[in-house]
């Protein structure tokens, strides 16, 4: 049973957010590490590909959302990996390994070609 004191009017699900955040019982924890781990995902993909990118690295914000839903997927298992091929070869690559992190990582293609 934890006490919460706020300000404002909470909803129950915000309440029980709110309690679960703060209590250091096993599920809480454990519940605080994966929300840690998706709030981090989220962070890389704006990193990599969003608003805190580079501005050259920068990707439209329909392919920003797509890679933070599929941050959203892999956190509550829907999907183990997901891989967009993007113009300039550029690919987005989300999954999560066997510790429980979510990757997210951006890898560039630079390739020439001559033809005659």
């Amino acid at each position: 049973m934890v006490q919460i004191e706020t300000d404002k009017e909470l909803t129950q699900p915000q309440a029980e957010e709110q309690a679960t955040m703060t209590c250091n019982c096993t599920e809480a924890v454990e519940y605080q590490k994966e929300k840690q781990r998706k709030e981090k995902a989220m962070m890389n993909v704006s990193a990599l590909f969003g608003e805190n990118a580079a501005p050259d690295k920068r990707c439209g914000e329909g392919i920003v959302n797509i890679l933070k839903a599929a941050v959203e997927e892999i956190y509550t298992g829907g999907l183990a990996k997901v891989t967009l091929n993007l113009r300039g070869g550029v690919k987005a690559s989300i999954s999560q390994n066997a510790k429980g992190e979510i990757n997210v990582e951006r890898t560039e293609t630079k390739k020439q070609k001559l033809t005659e």
